[in-house]
């Protein structure tokens, strides 16, 4: 018996996601080529973490963010994120 509803499940998912409905993703314009917002994001969360590298370094709480690499990228992200909603999901 619960095999003839073994199709409704699928059925269900596709359906949510055609009603969730598409629109383009924001983009910039500059100089006449469009570029998407995530891509500026990510440069101003990378900008982000010059002051953050600075202040780390000066008090001395380097150790605790190793390996760098990973931290750096993880706060990148959080920089990139925080930025994007606030300037695009508004």
């Amino acid at each position: 018996m619960w095999q003839r509803y073994l199709w409704k499940r699928p059925l269900i998912v596709l359906l949510a996601g055609l009603l969730t409905g598409c629109t383009l993703s924001p983009a910039i314009p500059v100089f006449g080529a469009t570029f998407p917002a995530w891509l500026f994001c990510s440069v101003a969360g990378a900008f982000l973490l010059i002051p953050t590298h600075l202040l780390l370094a000066r008090r001395g709480w380097l150790r605790p963010f190793s390996p760098l690499v990973i931290s750096y990228l993880a706060l990148m992200f959080i920089y990139a994120a925080i930025i994007w909603l606030l300037l695009f999901m508004g």
